[in-house]
C-alpha cells in the first residue's frame, strides 16, 4: 500500500517524532524510575505522552525549519552554472 505523495510532509513529521520521543522516553525512564517492576507501565505512558506532544510540534517546526534553512542556505552550484 502506498500513500499520496500530498501527506509526504505529515507523514514523515509523524515518524520523526516517534523515532525520536519513544527512545527519549525509554532512557527518561530508565534515569527516573530505573529497571523496576514499574518500568514498563511507566515506558509505556511516557512513551505516549511523548507521542501525543511531539507529533503536533514535529508537524509545526519541520516545515518551518525547512524555510529558516532555505532563507539561510545558498545553492553555489548554480552560481557556477550560471558562470559566476
Amino acid at each position: 500500500m502506498k500513500i499520496d505523495k500530498k501527506y509526504k510532509g505529515i507523514l514523515f513529521s509523524c515518524i520523526a517524532a516517534i523515532l525520536i520521543s519513544v527512545p527519549i522516553a525509554f532512557f527518561m525512564v530508565i534515569i527516573n524510575v530505573g529497571f523496576t517492576a514499574h518500568f514498563l507501565k511507566a515506558f509505556i505512558n511516557s512513551s505516549l505522552v511523548g507521542i501525543a506532544i511531539s507529533i503536533p510540534l514535529a508537524n509545526i517546526a519541520i516545515p518551518l525549519t525547512e524555510k529558516i534553512v532555505e532563507r539561510i542556505v545558498e545553492d553555489k552550484s548554480k552560481d557556477v552554472e550560471k558562470g559566476k
